[in-house]
């Protein structure tokens, strides 16, 4: 039995073969009217399909099709032309392009492309050159290069699908069979046709065809791939094409080509031989041959067109709005479906072949029913059909008809069927039982008579239930009969009158007296109008009963009075207005007042003229809910009153026709109070809820009736293990009966209570909480509720406490703080003044601490500290206080002594106690303390006083060598004010011209040259005369003034260097000392860089010295710094070298120049051996690091004569000179240039 699909197949080409004419749809014809221009992309390098004669104008294969197709649709081809094929592809894919005449269909294009059925067919063939590689399949090609022209299908096929075979992409085919010929390339992959065209215009000799391809080219025309509607079109005009329009095109091109294989040079190769003993075999052979070549000609002609016609069909096929599909019979499992199967349910085609998927897209409404009717008519092995709802992949619901014939495949039986989308046909059909259904229902529940008779006669052929009940008669009763033989009209013979005046003319409300079956007599009003029922002329016929009419009149005329006073009664805002404008008809006294417009000044206005809305939309959205709804209630707007303020107000509308005009009736109410009290309770719920403090409310009784959600979290009872209990449920047991007295008196008196309270949860824990109790009334004043809110105020208790140790704690060591040493302090002394004991206080500071800091770093120094606190809480008693003023000060508090000398035995006791070593990590210390003692009250009675004092004893302990204890005597404080004194002069010493540089020389220890000079600040006080140096600089490196001191110094020097370079010959350069602060300053660089432009100095003219201390306690610093100045040009200089903690990994880091020896190392040479070892070790470190050495502090031959020897090669000191200013340096030490003497002389002053 023939299958489905092939019985399509057969009537589709029987339709083809007798339509005589090109057979477009409506929806086809309306494109073409759309586009009568078609923009045409050509590739005329490709002959014979596309290229331009030497008129330039378009000819080829492709081109003749393409005028074939513009006669049959009547449309205008727009040539577009671009440079190569990869371009026209290009715009294609860009939508640039209607149509492509001749391409082929490969994976790649067909992302973007859409295409016809192919209208020729021709194979690929691979060429070579005689005497070279003669490839014959696609496997021989590898490891050859193979000339493809780029972006043809050859090419995109061999790239897609034999990725290792080395192509070279030329831009046409006489490209590449030039190319082959020139022996560029081993072969050529190309059609046989534009490969044989080319080589007959090339003339190119030794080309030809070695072997071909499994590929053939399948030439099609391509479209975007989204006009599939173009598609169709032009596959019809090709299936329309007549045999001989499509062999005239073909054989004019491509006729002619012929294969050129190399069969004729093996059969002369191998056949020569026996040419002669076979002539007359062989000339039966040719005619055999001939024979054989004609039958397979044909046999070739019968498959192209049999190739060309199962194309057709299948794109007609697939072009049909129906799914073709073949399927399992086993499991109903699809094997193929149509391209449309995608288009209709959206589902990719690949999802169609996974088994179970027809279940799957069944509703499941229809899902048992069908499974069961196609189970059984294919184990009937009948053909069927069926209809059931499917699901879209996009989800909605659609009917198809599935058409199934069951076949045999391959002795197997399958299913083939076609999906047709019968989803409007159900709609319809739907619809018309729908419409049959209302019109059923309508007739029968009409309260009107309703009455269907005979048009000629008047006989009644239907009657609906109202016409029972009115008239009083069954349907079975008046069937067949007329309205006269029933009596049913209320005048004597008027039945024949009104037949006639409904077969000439419709009858519209027409009033008439009709008789019930009882004799009663009614009025109605009668509607007639002819109809065609059936086959039958008919007349419907309508009366609607009026006897009360007039009854209803008068009722309404009453109504409507009634309505006008409640109308302008009504507290609520009325107003009737026209739907269209707003045009305010009638309003009543409470629109007054709510807008504010009188009645007088609102009539015949629009609500748009009076500006009452105050958001137009509003109005819209209210007139679109009305008509959407038939109604509008509690509509919630804003309203502009006439003097300008905004109301909120709640709107009920009706529409209410007023004679031919949509007018609405509306109540409004003033709700902005209302809208005001709602939010502020739902704000008070939205606290209620949402606040972190836990809030309980009782009754009078006490009862709990309310709790919120932080009630429970903080209590750990629930919201119903809460309620109807009373707050006792959280008493903690802590507080006595006279503390919830006075807490009731308080709250009974003041209707207030807080303060702190202990709670207990539900799981037993006390808390501490905030409470506050408040007492409701209303407006009698009468208590009604109690509202408590409480807090847990657990962590706040513990970050008190916290905060409270840390405010009177060192945070490294654990002890007491200045603070709590103070409170501590003035509590010993509030206490001598009711006891009477004495006590005192000791001022403790390690010495040399800051070595330790600065060298080994803070980790090792706070583990330091962290141990000698401990040993100090050691040799204290109980009622001592040892606390940490910070950094390495200690103070301790010694209450209750007996003695005065107790304070001096403890003090030395502690002292004691850093004789042994401490251990800090993996380092040891031995370190020793200072301690100064104040007592109380012989040296003070307040707590700042004795702090002073004992700081003060400190220092003298200090001054006097350290490691000791010094008592606090009155001259100290003598002391400690010149030391204020001193300070507070200082700041302004700088301001008043009191500080001024010497200069001490440095020589030279080979040729006691002058080498170069060290500037020295000096400060002469008005009264305290000369201030040494070491008394300042260390109080300006307290205070922060060494940085403005250290500046000024550097200005000075560059000053005076400057003022010297004009008179005076070059001496060396001038040593200034830079403190570490200055170092540390981002601004020192700048700074330099300027005073040596404003002074014209060169950077090699300043010596900058820094101590070696700050350089080892700031290494990673300074050393930054110091390549800084170094790239500057100015000279570096280590001074007092030896007293600090040198590294000497560090050291050779160091960009310095020179190296200064401390002059403790030089006071004691030649004698003492330390001294002198040191020194020569000094030296020859230097030296081995390419430092230059300079002595300080060099007073004596001796000494001088040690450092020579040793090879020093600089010095200064006194032996040399003092300090000296300026003026005087100059005059004992400068030279003056040659151009100041009139006699050209110069003579070197003595030392």
């Amino acid at each position: 039995m023939p299958s489905l699909p092939t019985v399509i197949l057969l009537s589709l080409l029987t339709w083809t073969a007798t339509a005589g004419a090109l057979t477009l749809t409506d929806d086809e014809r309306g494109w073409l009217a759309d586009h009568q221009e078609l923009r045409l992309g050509v590739d005329t390098s490709w002959p014979p399909f596309e290229y331009r004669d030497e008129n330039g104008r378009y000819q080829g294969l492709a081109a003749d099709y393409v005028r074939l197709i513009q006669d049959r649709l009547g449309i205008k081809i727009k040539l577009i032309e671009p440079a190569s094929w990869g371009q026209v592809l290009e715009q294609a894919r860009n939508s640039q392009l209607d149509l492509i005449p001749g391409v082929m269909s490969t994976p790649e294009r067909q992302n973007y492309l859409a295409f016809t059925r192919p209208y020729i067919d021709f194979p690929m063939v691979i060429l070579a050159h005689e005497g070279g590689a003669r490839p014959r399949t696609l496997k021989e090609l590898y490891g050859l290069k193979i000339a493809v022209v780029e972006h043809y299908a050859p090419h995109e096929l061999l790239r897609t699908h034999h990725p290792d075979i080395n192509l070279v992409a030329l831009p046409n085919v006489s490209s590449t069979l030039q190319a082959l010929a020139t022996g560029k390339v081993d072969a050529v992959v190309s059609d046989l046709a534009s490969s044989v065209w080319s080589l007959r215009e090339l003339k190119l000799e030794g080309l030809y065809v070695s072997g071909e391809t499994p590929y053939r080219y399948q030439l099609a025309m391509g479209v975007p791939r989204n006009d599939k509607m173009l598609v169709s079109i032009l596959d019809k005009v090709l299936a329309d094409l007549s045999p001989d329009e499509t062999s005239a095109i073909q054989h004019h091109w491509v006729g002619n080509f012929s294969d050129n294989r190399t069969f004729w040079n093996d059969l002369l190769l191998y056949g020569l031989p026996a040419l002669l003993l076979m002539s007359a075999v062989l000339i039966i052979a040719i005619r055999i041959n001939r024979r054989l070549s004609s039958e397979i000609s044909r046999r070739v002609a019968l498959e192209q067109e049999l190739r060309s016609s199962e194309y057709h069909y299948r794109s007609l096929v697939e072009s049909l709005s129906a799914i073709a599909w073949e399927a399992s019979i086993a499991d109903f499992t699809y094997s193929y479906v149509s391209p449309h199967a995608e288009e209709l349910l959206g589902y990719p085609r690949a999802h169609w072949l996974i088994p179970g998927f027809w279940r799957n897209i069944i509703h499941p409404a229809d899902l048992t029913r069908t499974e069961a009717y196609c189970h059984r008519e294919t184990r009937a092995k009948r053909d069927h059909s069926v209809d059931y709802r499917v699901i879209t992949a996009d989800g909605r619901c659609l009917w198809v008809r599935d058409i199934v014939s069951l076949i045999e495949h391959g002795h197997e039986p399958v299913l083939r069927g076609l999906m047709i989308d019968i989803s409007e046909a159900k709609r319809t059909e739907e619809a018309l039982q729908l419409s049959e259904q209302k019109f059923a229902s309508v007739f029968q529940q009409c309260p009107d008579i309703l009455v269907i008779a005979r048009f000629s006669d008047g006989r009644l052929l239907e009657v609906n239930k109202a016409f029972e009940d009115q008239i009083g008669l069954s349907a079975a009763q008046v069937l067949g009969k007329t309205a006269t033989e029933l009596n049913i009209w209320g005048i004597d013979d008027a039945g024949p009158d009104l037949l006639h005046r409904v077969q000439t003319t419709s009858i519209r409300n027409l009033e008439m007296s009709f008789r019930r079956s009882n004799g009663q007599v009614f009025t109605g009003l009668i509607s007639a109008e002819p109809f065609q029922l059936d086959t039958v002329e008919a007349i419907v016929v309508v009366v609607r009963d009026i006897t009360q009419l007039k009854e209803t009149q008068q009722q309404l005329q009453t109504s409507e009075e009634k309505f006008a006073k409640a109308f302008h009664a009504s507290p609520d805002g009325l107003l009737l207005s026209r739907q269209r404008d707003g045009l305010l008809i009638e309003v009543n006294e409470g629109f007054s007042r709510i807008t504010g417009f009188t009645a007088a000044t609102s009539i015949d206005q629009t609500a748009l003229e009076l500006g009452i809305w105050v958001d137009l939309n509003e109005r819209k959205h209210l007139l679109e809910l009305m008509r959407r709804d038939g109604f509008v209630r509690d509509f919630i707007c804003h309203i502009r009153r006439a003097d300008g303020l905004i109301r909120l107000c709640e709107l009920s509308s009706r529409p209410l026709p007023i004679g031919d005009e949509d007018c609405m009736l509306t109540i409004a109410r003033d709700i902005t109070e209302r809208q005001l009290m709602q939010e502020k309770l739902q704000q008070a719920a939205t606290v209620f809820e949402s606040t972190a403090e836990g809030v309980l409310i009782t009754d009078t009784r006490q009862n709990i009736s309310a709790v919120n959600r932080a009630f429970s979290e903080i209590t750990g009872y629930s919201e119903a293990e809460a309620l109807g209990q009373t707050p006792r449920l959280l008493a903690s047991g802590l507080h006595d009966s006279a503390f919830y007295a006075a807490m009731w008196h308080q709250l009974t008196t003041h209707g207030h209570w807080q303060g702190e309270i202990s709670n207990r949860r539900k799981s037993g824990e006390l808390y501490p909480s905030w409470l506050t109790i408040s007492a409701v009334r209303n407006r009698d004043n009468v208590v009604t509720h109690f509202v408590a809110v409480f807090a847990d105020i657990s962590s706040l208790k513990l970050a008190q406490a916290r905060l409270d140790y840390q405010a009177h704690h060192d945070p490294l060591t654990g002890l007491p703080n200045r603070t709590l040493f103070e409170n501590r302090l003035q509590a010993a002394l509030n206490g001598h003044q009711q006891t009477g004991k004495q006590g005192a206080v000791l001022f403790l500071d390690l010495d040399r601490f800051k070595h330790i800091n600065d060298s080994l770093g803070h980790p090792v120094g706070d583990l330091l500290l962290k141990g000698i606190a401990l040993r100090l809480k050691e040799q204290l008693r109980d009622i001592d206080t040892v606390a940490r003023l910070g950094g390495d000060e200690f103070i301790i508090l010694l209450p209750g002594l007996q003695h005065e000398g107790d304070a001096e035995h403890l003090a030395n006791k502690l002292l004691a106690c850093f004789t042994p070593p401490f251990q800090a990590g993996e380092h040891e210390f031995f370190i020793s303390a200072s301690i100064g003692t104040s007592l109380y009250p012989q040296d003070g009675t307040d707590v700042a006083t004795l702090i002073k004092n004992a700081d003060a004893a400190m220092y003298r302990s200090k001054a006097k060598g350290r490691n000791r204890v010094e008592c606090y005597t009155r001259d100290l404080t003598v002391q400690a004010k010149e030391r204020v004194a001193l300070e507070h002069e200082l700041r302004r010493a700088i301001e008043r011209n009191e500080c001024s540089l010497y200069y001490q020389p440095k020589l030279c220890l080979k040729t006691h040259a002058l080498i170069g000079a060290e500037a020295l600040i000096r400060w002469h006080h008005p009264t305290f005369g000369d201030v040494p140096p070491e008394h300042f600089i260390p109080l300006a490196e307290e205070n922060g003034m060494i940085l403005q001191i250290g500046d000024w110094v550097l200005e000075q020097a560059c000053r005076q260097l400057h003022a010297w370079q004009g008179t005076f010959d070059d001496f060396g350069p001038l040593s200034v000392n830079l403190a570490g602060a200055q170092l540390r300053h981002p601004n020192l660089l700048p700074r330099i860089e300027q005073l040596l432009h404003d002074y014209r100095l060169e950077p090699g003219c300043l010596q900058l010295e820094i101590t070696e201390n700050f350089i080892m306690s700031q290494a990673e610093e300074a050393l930054d710094v110091l390549h800084e100045l170094k790239r500057l040009g100015v000279q570096l200089a280590i001074d007092d070298f030896g007293t600090g903690y040198s590294s000497l990994s560090y050291l050779k880091r160091l960009p310095l120049d020179f190296l200064k020896i401390d002059q403790s190392f030089v006071r004691g040479l030649p004698d003492d051996p330390h001294d002198a070892a040191i020194v020569r070790a000094i030296i020859a470190l230097g030296h081995s690091m390419q430092f230059t050495i300079i002595a300080e502090g060099v007073e004596n031959p001796a000494q001088q004569a040690f450092l020579a020897d040793e090879g020093c090669e600089q010095m200064q000191g006194y032996i040399v000179s003092l300090p000296l200013p300026p003026e005087l340096f100059a005059a004992t030490f400068l030279r003056m240039t040659v151009e100041d003497f009139s006699d050209s002389t110069a003579r070197k002053p003595s030392l």
